[in-house]
């Protein structure tokens, strides 16, 4: 209220002032047009997180690659090893023994596998990346069943990024395709593992002697594994809920060769019929009898050494020129 005298002396004017509310309606439309700008922001921010998880994610890949590569340069020009190989020369990374490396080597109990696990690719090329973080995510699922970590420390590592298995101790300039061929790629799928590393494309070898990748003999020893068999050179994952190529977005990471890094878009389900920079032929939205939310590489790329001859996983071969020639073991195409 605001209080006039007038010229009078007596005379006073009463003056009211009141301020005008916003109408039920009106309120009802700015809520609407908030909620619409919330439903076209929402999906553009949740894009543009997940587009700095990749880059982040490209970035380690990277970076992993380039370690290594530096490895090489000190150790004539050869790659380490991408598996757990035994005093006799035999490969414990896949079946029966399905060992796991220790990350670091040698923690806890470890201790008696330190010199093996010390060989590990994580372990020997950390004097070069000089970080475990790297080889690992904070957004995947850490795999721990059957795991003792009574002795570890708390502050353990955790790895998923799994190196090429057939490149064990391979010379860096004989690759064929360096641009092409996968040298670490994120084929655990969303599992990784606390104080430990694994890698499940390996060569199948059996008894004694060098397990290493052999361009003019058979991919690896039958030991009673018909030539095709999934379980030749790429292994699932330990929780089936994990066994998906979507590990960021709807692809994954690999690092090549020559240090070049990219993202792969993988299909959800269905069959390759000629995208070479795909590691799978066959794709399912099942893992080990469970439903997953991306695509499972159910069968992998592969080619034949002749036409009754041993099956070879095609992307992840030294050798390969990624021509035409991938495909079912079944199909049997030769290795171009």
């Amino acid at each position: 209220m605001v209080y006039s005298a007038g010229t009078a002396g007596l005379e006073t004017t009463l003056v009211r002032t009141s301020k005008k509310a916003f109408t039920l309606i009106e309120l009802l439309v700015v809520i609407a047009i908030i909620a619409i700008l919330a439903a076209i922001l929402f999906p553009v921010f949740a894009q543009a997180k997940e587009a700095a998880k990749k880059t982040s994610m490209l970035s380690n890949t990277k970076q992993s690659g380039t370690s290594v590569l530096l490895y090489t340069g000190d150790n004539d020009d050869n790659f380490p090893t991408f598996t757990l190989i035994g005093p006799d020369g035999h490969q414990d990374s896949g079946p029966p023994n399905y060992e796991f490396a220790s990350i670091p080597a040698g923690w806890g109990a470890n201790i008696v596998n330190q010199e093996r696990d010390g060989s590990f690719w994580i372990n020997a090329v950390h004097p070069y990346s000089k970080n475990y973080d790297i080889f690992g995510d904070k957004t995947l699922n850490t795999y721990t069943t059957g795991f003792d970590y009574s002795t570890s420390p708390g502050s353990l590592p955790v790895t998923s990024l799994a190196g090429n298995g057939l490149l064990n101790n391979w010379s860096a300039s004989a690759i064929n395709s360096p641009s092409k061929l996968p040298l670490a790629m994120w084929t655990n799928g969303k599992e990784q593992y606390r104080g430990y590393g694994y890698t499940p494309i390996y060569m199948r070898c059996s008894g004694t002697g060098p397990c290493r990748f052999n361009p003019s003999g058979p991919a690896q020893a039958n030991n009673g594994v018909g030539a095709g068999s999934r379980q030749d050179t790429y292994e699932f994952t330990f929780n089936p809920q994990n066994d998906t190529t979507w590990v960021i977005g709807e692809g994954l990471h690999y690092v090549a060769t020559d240090s070049s890094a990219r993202f792969v878009k993988t299909p959800k389900e269905g069959t390759n019929t000629g995208n070479y920079n795909l590691a799978g032929y066959i794709y399912s939205t099942t893992a080990q009898g469970v439903s997953i939310p991306g695509g499972n590489l159910d069968t992998p790329l592969r080619c034949v050494s002749s036409s009754a001859g041993y099956a070879y996983m095609s992307f992840f071969r030294p050798d390969s020129s990624f021509a035409y020639g991938f495909g079912k073991t079944t199909d049997q195409q030769p290795c171009n």
